[in-house]
């Protein structure tokens, strides 16, 4: 069971990123110069939680709690091979570390960019370094949307077909087992009053749990097949 519960909290998490991701590439897309201050605040706010939203979810996949974590490492760096750019591990690392100075070291992503038809072309923080400044990690793309552009085209199809080919959308614990945890969690609650209580635990047996896990698998993958950049741009 603990398996069981691992994996479903692992599909929902990634889901969140992806959210995460695609609605902050959405909303960096978004915006025109000239920018305010408040769209430069915003902008590079976008385009951090784009990269911490993808890394996040990668990163997931590479705990050493999850077992198929050597499968989907391959399967990712070969996907981040691009021509001129054929290293997918050092492409994946470029990635972490660009991650890891925006949120540890407060990298701004955003300072440096050209414009062209109103649209703010960031240039990509190159090179970054790991935290103690000995390793340096050369940008894949020279514009920050060359970068997303070639991770919004590989890796949303790489967590699919891992997923699918370790079968992980259909774990999933019995109705009987959920109802169980459930009235447990009801029960403990502190922050559910009692006649809300006794409504839900009533009510909880009756609950299809086979079509909400279906509901949430097709959310996240609808989210890992969302290709915002390409919307953006059709």
């Amino acid at each position: 069971m603990d398996k069981i519960i691992q994996i479903s909290e692992l599909l929902s998490a990634v889901k969140w990123y992806f959210e995460l991701k695609n609605l902050s590439l959405k909303n960096a897309l978004a915006l025109r110069c000239p920018l305010s201050t408040e769209d430069q605040k915003n902008l590079r706010l976008y385009y951090s939680q784009y990269f911490a939203g993808l890394l996040s979810a990668t990163e997931l996949l590479f705990e050493k709690e999850y077992p198929n974590r050597a499968d989907f490492k391959k399967s990712l760096e070969e996907k981040l091979s691009f021509d001129n750019f054929s290293d997918g591990e050092l492409n994946y690392a470029y990635l972490r570390e660009l991650r890891n100075s925006i949120i540890h070291r407060g990298l701004d992503i955003s300072s440096v960019a050209h414009t062209k038809n109103n649209f703010p072309l960031v240039i990509s923080p190159s090179p970054v370094t790991n935290r103690g400044g000995s390793v340096k990690y050369n940008a894949f793309g020279y514009y920050l949307i060359e970068l997303i552009e070639k991770c919004e085209s590989v890796i949303g199809e790489v967590f699919l077909n891992h997923f699918e080919e370790f079968d992980l959308f259909s774990v999933r614990l019995p109705q009987e087992q959920i109802v169980i945890l459930s009235n447990e969690y009801i029960t403990n609650s502190t922050a559910i009053p009692d006649w809300a209580k006794v409504l839900a635990l009533e009510n909880i047996g009756k609950i299809d749990y086979d079509e909400i896990h279906q509901i949430s698998i097709n959310k996240l993958v609808d989210a890992l097949k969302e290709n915002v950049f390409s919307q953006h741009f059709a």
